[in-house]
């Protein structure tokens, strides 16, 4: 059915069209179903798109993509286009396969990560994939070949450095934010840092989240290079890259239903430091009861999953497994969690020492495993480079490098403290509770949003004692916060 592009600025973030109703019924659809648009020239572009029906604002022979469709098929308004049902992706079989518990061969695992990048599946049937992966998972055969197919179906940072680093926290702690920090330091150090990070899936915010408070993340590669060859280091959002394209649609999805499926969670973090070209890299692991990873033998089955992949794939990695019974840091939310890190790097008295041994611990392992530092010294390095000056020095550079300013942090208009309601020890600060808190208060959409803790476990507490704070933008947010916490107690007392 041909059809007249009729140009509106707007943006699903997938690509969409939007078509009357009578246009919709001649081709028999309904809306969210998935259809192909082809351009009519000597060479024809094609693309599949979702279907919104809209009354009243088109004509029966008039179609509205989404700016993601503009882009793909470089349209103009008035330029005619053929528009048709698109067939079920061969996907759609292979994913209800693995969800009936039977193994997918290479191929069938690169046919579903193709018609990921190129909008043949649906959000559903990609939430249908995810469903698969968190009730069945893949073994190693298939992760390797996961790993494979996302990179090969995306960009690529082609690095000559000897020194290339990253590391990679599994998640699951509130607060943690120590890559901005291992960063600063390594790259102060001499190494190259090509990070890219995730925004928040599960969580009250990702690395992303935290640094777009203050910076742009949003880079393409050729600018990317420029910012390294200028900082040895960058810390960016992945997904604007282009690299690793299905992953950045997978935990789009993955974040609309709250969950972050372990098998996935492999794919997702190797395909993306194998993109970027590194060549030493380093896994955290925290784990305990209110983590992602609740037990020390899950985490050491995890551990031995990376460090296989790691030496398949030809290299150094090593996985450490710390602590994660409570929140690192006092701050949870971006803006919250962006002012530990400067308290961090600014050496101030007031600044989280949990956050900064961890950061240090980390930066050590990475300066050790590349040579920089003598085994057992990588710690004692890092302080030096640290307490210095020269990771702060590091790390302004980056947020300049980016188009940062450090003065765009700001607070949320609303707070409210929370009191002890009796004296004793905390025995119990809950990760997901802390991260809901947050994640209720607004955070990660509003970046000032979040949670400020005071006492971390086993410190001793007075009745009457302020134990944290809950900023929020607006009223209903804030009231809804104060009520999530009195109903799920995030802080036990006792």
């Amino acid at each position: 059915m041909l059809l007249k592009v009729k140009i509106k600025e707007w943006s699903a973030g997938i690509p969409v069209v939007m078509l009357s109703k009578g246009a919709a019924m001649n081709l028999g659809l309904q809306a969210q179903e998935m259809i192909i648009i082809e351009t009519i020239s000597k060479n024809p572009l094609e693309t599949t798109a979702v279907l919104d029906i809209v009354d009243g604002e088109l004509k029966n022979d008039e179609i509205i993509p989404s700016s993601e469709v503009l882009a793909k098929l470089h349209l103009k308004k008035n330029q005619k286009v053929d528009v048709n049902i698109a067939p079920v992706p061969k996907s759609v079989e292979l994913i209800k396969k693995k969800l009936g518990n039977k193994r997918l061969s290479k191929s069938e695992i690169d046919q579903i990560i193709i018609d990921i990048v190129k909008d043949r599946l649906s959000e559903p049937e990609i939430a249908l994939f995810v469903a698969a992966m968190y009730k069945v998972g893949t073994n190693s055969r298939e992760t390797v070949d996961m790993i494979n197919a996302i990179i090969k179906t995306g960009n690529r940072l082609s690095l000559k450095d000897k020194f290339i680093v990253d590391k990679h926290s599994v998640g699951g702690v509130a607060g943690n934010r120590t890559t901005p920090i291992v960063v600063s330091i390594c790259a102060a150090a001499g190494l190259t840092f090509p990070k890219t990070s995730s925004r928040a899936i599960t969580s009250a915010a990702g690395t992303a989240d935290v640094m777009e408070t203050i910076m742009q993340i949003d880079f393409t590669i050729k600018e990317l290079k420029k910012i390294l060859k200028k900082t040895k280091a960058f810390i960016v959002w992945g997904g604007g890259m282009g690299i690793a394209p299905a992953d950045s649609k997978i935990i789009k999805v993955e974040k609309a239903l709250n969950i972050d499926p372990k098998s996935q969670l492999l794919a997702s973090i190797m395909s993306k430091k194998f993109a970027v070209g590194s060549k030493y890299i380093l896994i955290d692991i925290p784990y305990g009861e209110t983590a992602k990873i609740q037990t020390k033998r899950k985490a050491e089955i995890l551990k031995g999953k990376f460090d296989a992949l790691g030496e398949h794939f030809h290299r150094t990695l090593k996985s450490v497994i710390t602590d994660g019974s409570q929140p690192i840091g006092n701050g949870v939310g971006p803006a919250l969690e962006l002012m530990d890190i400067l308290k961090v790097l600014n050496q101030r008295k007031s600044s989280p020492k949990d956050l900064e041994k961890k950061s240090l611990f980390l930066a050590g392992n990475l300066l050790e495993m590349t040579g920089k530092a003598k085994k057992g010294e990588g710690i004692q390095m890092a302080e030096k480079i640290l307490y210095s000056g020269k990771a702060f020095k590091k790390f302004k550079q980056i947020v300049k490098a980016q188009h940062g300013n450090l003065n765009k942090i700001k607070y949320a208009k609303l707070k409210r403290d929370i009191f002890a309601d009796r004296g004793g020890k905390i025995k119990v600060i809950d990760n997901k509770k802390i991260n809901n808190l947050a994640r209720v208060a607004g955070s990660p959409v509003d970046k000032s949003a979040g949670v400020y803790l005071y006492y971390h476990v086993d410190d001793v507490v007075k009745k009457g004692d302020k134990i944290l704070t809950i900023y929020s933008e607006t009223k209903p947010r804030m009231k809804e916060a104060v009520k999530f916490f009195r109903e799920n107690a995030p802080i036990i007392i006792k």
